[in-house]
């Protein structure tokens, strides 16, 4: 929070220097929790576990934000250390992004639908399109491991994939199913995981 662009030199109260800093935290947690805290807030919401009171939470904390922006900048001012206009179209535009927030915050998220299931990865890893087994074999990776276990022949036959980047996710799929690299890489790599698979679902 720069007082770059200074018009006159004045002396900047203590509590001025002080509230900077405090008005930075305060930024952060309230950006923080605006990105990345208010989808899954919103998804609560929508499913029933917290109440609709609760969107207001991030644009509060904005909103309380901008107030003491606007007295920090104010005293600025009034110290001869910025320049009134300049701070005027600044704490304008942030009630700008203020109201913005504020409208998608009080809107509530979808919950995931009823009875719905991840994707199945049966039918993406057989594609014919080698994007979209490479990427079906790194979702893999990260599925509960029963899941896993179950596309693991498939797993297996993709380590001859032509693509390189199939081979390599397939590779990584496994290795993280199996818990260490079973059956490596390179010739008789197939057969080895071949006999890991086997020896799992004795």
């Amino acid at each position: 929070m720069s007082d770059g662009e200074t018009e006159r030199v004045g002396r900047t109260p203590p509590v001025v220097r002080t509230a900077r800093w405090v008005l930075a935290g305060l930024l952060i947690v309230s950006a923080a929790l605006t990105l990345f805290g208010l989808p899954e807030l919103q998804r609560e919401v929508a499913e029933g576990r917290w109440p609709r009171a609760a969107l207001g939470i991030p644009p509060t904390l904005l909103a309380v934000f901008i107030v003491g922006y606007a007295a920090y900048r104010l005293a600025l001012v009034r110290a001869g250390r910025y320049r009134a206009g300049k701070a005027l179209v600044q704490v304008a535009l942030m009630f700008l992004v203020l109201a913005i927030v504020a409208g998608l915050a009080l809107r509530p998220g979808e919950g995931p639908p009823r009875g719905q299931g991840p994707v199945a990865l049966p039918r993406p890893l057989a594609s014919a399109d080698p994007d979209v087994r490479a990427l079906a074999a790194e979702v893999a990776r990260y599925r509960p491991a029963e899941q896993g276990r179950a596309v693991a022949a498939r797993l297996v036959e993709l380590l001859d994939d032509p693509a390189p980047e199939v081979r390599r996710q397939a590779h990584a799929a496994l290795v993280a199913l199996a818990g260490s690299d079973v059956g490596g890489e390179g010739p008789g790599a197939s057969a080895r995981w071949r006999e890991w698979v086997r020896s799992t679902a004795r």
